[in-house]
């Protein structure tokens, strides 16, 4: 297997003991997140704060739950990440009219601008990791990675019914 970009050297250390699908997941995991990140810090964005302003803007006025379940994190962690957000103007917590005990968060302008420079970010993301494809390739890949997804969530979702 060829591996650019120094990762020859690190794949012919692990040898035998990885195989190729699993190495390549996982450099391609751990560049997809470097890349994610910088973009992320480029326009002023930490942590889960594009996954959250992604989530309200595709859906506002969300429970701090609903946001905390949607990337996964602790309730206690998504309390700090929003109220960083809201000292940073990129969201608001509102009190639902309808449960005075239920607090909602919903995403401002300032946050909008962000989400739609990160989705830029992405876009040109997805322009450097496809170059060179033809439509047909890209296509293909997509549902090989779709295909592969869902293998995983299916085992995933098999051994959590075993427990």
């Amino acid at each position: 297997m060829h591996c650019s970009h120094g990762f020859e050297r690190k794949r012919e250390i692990l040898g035998e003991q990885v195989t190729d699908f699993s190495f390549l997941m996982h450099v391609l995991l751990k560049l997809y997140h470097m890349h994610m990140m910088h973009s992320a810090q480029e326009i002023g964005l930490s942590g889960g704060q594009p996954h959250i302003l992604m989530s309200l803007s595709a859906k506002n006025l969300q429970t701090q739950k609903e946001l905390a379940d949607f990337i996964r994190i602790q309730p206690a962690s998504m309390t700090d990440i929003l109220k960083r957000m809201e000292r940073d103007e990129l969201v608001e917590r509102i009190r639902d009219e309808n449960d005075l005990r239920s607090i909602r968060v919903s995403i401002t302008e300032k946050g909008r601008e962000k989400v739609h420079a990160f989705f830029e970010k992405e876009a040109s993301l997805d322009d450097i990791g496809l170059r060179g494809f033809s439509a047909e390739e890209k296509e293909a890949c997509i549902h090989f990675l779709k295909r592969i997804l869902d293998n995983m969530n299916e085992d995933r979702n098999e051994k959590r019914g075993k427990t």
